[in-house]
């Protein structure tokens, strides 16, 4: 099967650098738009069955799942074999083109008018679908339906519900609305929580290769400020939390650079987009402050995970344009991350033991 055009001058990925499996048989479907569930994956062969079978238990019928292999070298063809639903189309790159670039290659090969971007060990709901399209139906044109995700630990084996927006019901909003609620932190999402219009995510260019730590946000939010957007104030997916290994200073600093581009890129969109001087203000100040939590909780993470202080500090030396953005309300939220970057980690071990004991974190077990 040829590679589209898309593909090929939008994103860069080479002429036949991909192996299409697909069936010529498609099953008849009920009426609505045509969903892909796009799954990229890589090496993730003991993950992938469940996220598959996932995917192909949604109540609403016209989808397709799009799976991407990155050139793994494990047992994930041998998985994927056990699959012979007719709406599975699966595509094998021949070397592993990069995390960004095998998500647009599933843009690029997409059939359907929306898509779900499904990382392999993510989870998404047999009802996400049909929440979403129920909103769509009604608004064909909107760009974007946003949801809630669940959080995993999957160490710990506990799964934290998403946070709903108190302010916002489902239904369409203007998608500037929605965006203030994920830049407040008043919304848990992820990338397997978005349903996305197709043909406007190609327009601007799919998911920009360039952030590779926060290339779904760039995508995404862009979107929510050409006008209307669909909320379903409801958990769709569970999104998977690993406590990886340590990351090398290089990666941190790429980390919190990524986050102040993206922070960057939604001013500039709020600016070309919100003609209401002080609602872009609104936006522009809150996309900054939201990327400074975020940055100052990657620091925390890195210090929890072997850091030192000393490493902690020149970083902050260095991004304290960004980190200025900081209010007093943050710090207080923040009150937690800050004393695991300052404090010796025998303290916050000790710290952790105590809260433990008198006040369990409350989660869903399974």
């Amino acid at each position: 099967m040829a590679q589209n055009k898309f593909e090929r001058d939008v994103l860069g990925i080479p002429e036949h650098s991909v192996e299409i499996e697909t069936s010529n048989a498609m099953p008849e479907f009920e009426s609505g738009p045509l969903v892909t569930i796009a799954i990229p994956t890589f090496n993730r062969a003991s993950w992938l069955g469940d996220c598959v079978r996932a995917a192909l238990s949604q109540t609403y019928l016209n989808f397709e799942v799009l799976i991407s292999d990155n050139a793994s070298t494990d047992n994930t063809p041998e998985v994927l074999k056990e699959f012979s639903d007719p709406r599975i189309c699966m595509i094998r790159q021949k070397t592993n083109i990069g995390l960004l670039p095998n998500w647009n290659a599933c843009l690029g090969e997409a059939k359907g008018d929306y898509i779900v971007f499904v990382s392999d060990d993510d989870r998404i709901a047999p009802w996400m679908l049909e929440r979403c399209v129920a909103l769509i139906m009604g608004h064909p044109q909107i760009p974007a339906v946003i949801t809630l995700s669940d959080v995993r630990s999957t160490e710990r084996g506990e799964t934290r519900p998403g946070q709903a927006s108190s302010r916002l019901r489902s239904g369409i909003w203007n998608g500037a609305d929605i965006l203030m609620e994920y830049l407040k932190d008043h919304i848990d999402i992820a990338m397997s929580s978005i349903m996305l219009q197709t043909a406007p995510l190609r327009a601007i260019g799919g998911f920009p290769i360039g952030l590779p730590h926060a290339g779904d946000v760039a995508a995404w939010a862009p979107l929510l400020l050409m006008g209307k957007a669909g909320l379903v104030n409801e958990s769709c997916a569970t999104f998977s939390v690993h406590s990886g290994s340590d990351s090398s200073r290089q990666d941190i600093e790429q980390l919190i650079r990524d986050g102040w581009n993206v922070a960057d890129l939604i001013c500039n969109h709020a600016y070309s987009s919100i003609p209401e001087a002080v609602e872009r203000r609104r936006i522009q100040l809150h996309a900054r402050r939201c990327f400074a939590r975020r940055n100052a909780l990657i620091l925390s993470r890195f210090r929890d995970n072997g850091g030192t202080l000393a490493e902690v500090l020149r970083t902050i030396w260095r991004f304290r344009r960004g980190f200025g953005h900081i209010g007093m309300v943050d710090i207080l939220r923040l009150a937690w991350p800050i004393a695991i970057i300052i404090f010796p980690p025998s303290m916050i071990a000790w710290v952790r033991r105590v809260k433990r004991t008198s006040q369990p974190w409350r989660v869903q077990r399974g």
